[in-house]
């Protein structure tokens, strides 16, 4: 019933969101908008197919290869919005699911354009690629 009720408020979520892109939207309400339907509200994701924010970004904060990885994954580059829209809520997904953790620099609007020009094709494999190379 929950994962109902959940869905539901997802669906209704992203209808509206349709109509709200474009103004500048923060980046909780962003997330709630087009990220928990896969992501979870906790971030706890649905693996293996959907990475938990919490537990398997960890490696990829600090990593040039892992901040590549998340400027391209489907979400990012099919992301709605604005290139500093996404950059903030990829920013506000690092400072709320990794608070304490220290990450230099913050995503920028301008490696958010860059990434949605090199969408991933399959991210599955290219995170098992990644978490192999570590």
């Amino acid at each position: 019933m929950h994962r109902v009720l959940v869905t539901s408020a997802v669906a209704y979520l992203l209808m509206m969101g349709a109509q709200t892109v474009g103004a500048q939207t923060s980046p909780k309400f962003f997330f709630l908008q087009f990220c928990v339907g896969c992501h979870q509200y906790d971030g706890s994701g649905l693996p293996p197919e959907v990475p938990s924010l919490r537990d398997d970004l960890s490696y990829l904060i600090g990593s040039p290869a892992g901040r590549d990885f998340m400027l391209r994954v489907p979400g990012v580059t099919g992301a709605p919005g604005s290139a500093e829209e996404v950059a903030d809520l990829l920013n506000w997904i690092v400072g709320t699911f990794y608070q304490g953790e220290t990450y230099s620099p913050p995503f920028t609007a301008a490696e958010v354009i860059e990434g949605r020009k090199r969408p991933m094709k399959d991210p599955i494999k290219e995170r098992l690629e990644l978490l192999a190379s570590y």
